[in-house]
């Protein structure tokens, strides 16, 4: 019972203590809720700022990055004018550099081969002084015919010397050139015909750009020639009518034919004796016979050559074809005996008066 009684005296107590304590509480709460206000205020400030601050800083640094950016892009684009200026210079430098090594090598090659043309030259001087003279000759006749080409009438002056030195198979290009270059001029062109028939006969007959007025110079050709050059000449004639079928060359035959009877090698039985050796068999050596034409101005050098065909055949036994011709050759000697002795009777009458 007295502890029912002390504790309702204590409840009031208690229950004013609670509130006191309470309103203590509270108030110390709305204190410290006072302080943690002000407290997030200030962090809300301190946040606003640096978000601010944040912001300015981003700005700053997105400013510098296209700054640095713009930076790198004109960079890049001068670097790569560079690059390729650079790539120019070195592709130009190194073509340049080629071209020397290229005219470097040439020119070591031209100083080795005037090393060994002088070395030769000098050895020539001290063993053999005869081809020195050749080696020169030979340059010289190489600058006459390269002058005739720029200057094709010129050869007035330099025909004595071309037909009488050793030319080679490779001049006939240039001495045709130049002759085809005087067109029509015929008093030039007499003189490199009788270069080609001395030097070149067998090679313009297979020319079809030179072969008909070469042919047509056969008479004027031979009577300028010296016995050594028609000899040579008669080789070259009979090699190149034979290579092209001889019985296809009756206008080049006459020709010849008539410059020999009119010259003064018509008696030069060694001429005919070249043709006749040439045509190799019996039946070729008739059938050239035939091909000669009748013609007064030709019958001196058909005799000749008829002649041969009989010292050779005449003891054989003949065909009558072969007969015929053998006949024909007799023919021709007696009409010039005929002439021969018509002659002298003139002559011995001529005296007589």
């Amino acid at each position: 019972m007295k502890k029912l009684i002390v504790l309702l005296l204590l409840i009031p107590f208690l229950v004013f203590s609670q509130n006191t304590n309470d309103s203590i509480l509270i108030e110390k709460n709305k204190s410290t809720i006072q302080e943690f206000n002000k407290k997030i205020k200030n962090l809300e400030e301190k946040f606003e700022y640096q978000v601010k601050n944040n912001e300015q800083t981003l700005n700053s640094i997105s400013n510098q990055i296209g700054a640095t950016s713009f930076n790198l892009s004109i960079f890049a684009f001068l670097f790569g004018i560079l690059a390729i200026g650079l790539g120019v210079y070195i592709t130009w430098v190194e073509r340049k550099i080629i071209k020397i090594r290229g005219e470097n090598e040439s020119l070591l090659k031209k100083t080795i081969q005037t090393k060994n043309e002088v070395v030769a030259i000098n050895e020539l001087i001290q063993k053999d002084i005869y081809g020195l003279f050749i080696k020169i000759k030979r340059e010289e006749t190489e600058h006459i015919l390269k002058r005739l080409v720029y200057v094709p009438k010129d050869v007035n002056n330099f025909v004595t010397q071309l037909v009488s030195r050793e030319l080679i198979e490779s001049d006939f290009e240039l001495i045709k050139k130049a002759y085809l270059k005087l067109g029509d001029q015929a008093n030039f062109k007499e003189n490199y015909q009788i270069i080609i028939f001395q030097h070149f006969l067998d090679l313009a007959l297979k020319d079809d750009e030179i072969s008909k007025t070469i042919t047509e110079s056969y008479p004027i050709c031979i009577s300028c020639s010296f016995e050594n050059d028609i000899l040579k000449s008669t080789e070259n004639f009979m090699k190149a009518i034979i290579d092209l079928g001889f019985q296809k060359k009756v206008l080049e035959i006459n020709s010849f034919f008539k410059g020999l009877s009119s010259s003064q090698h018509k008696n030069y039985n060694k001429i005919y004796e070249i043709i006749f050796n040439s045509l190799n068999n019996r039946d070729n050596q008739f059938k050239f016979y035939l091909l000669i034409d009748k013609n007064e101005n030709k019958k001196i050098a058909k005799l000749k050559y008829g002649k041969l065909l009989i010292d050779k055949y005449s003891k054989n036994e003949l065909s009558i074809s072969e007969l015929n011709i053998i006949d024909d050759v007799n023919s021709i000697q007696n009409d010039l005996d005929r002439v021969e002795l018509q002659r002298i009777e003139v002559e011995e009458r001529n005296k007589k008066k």
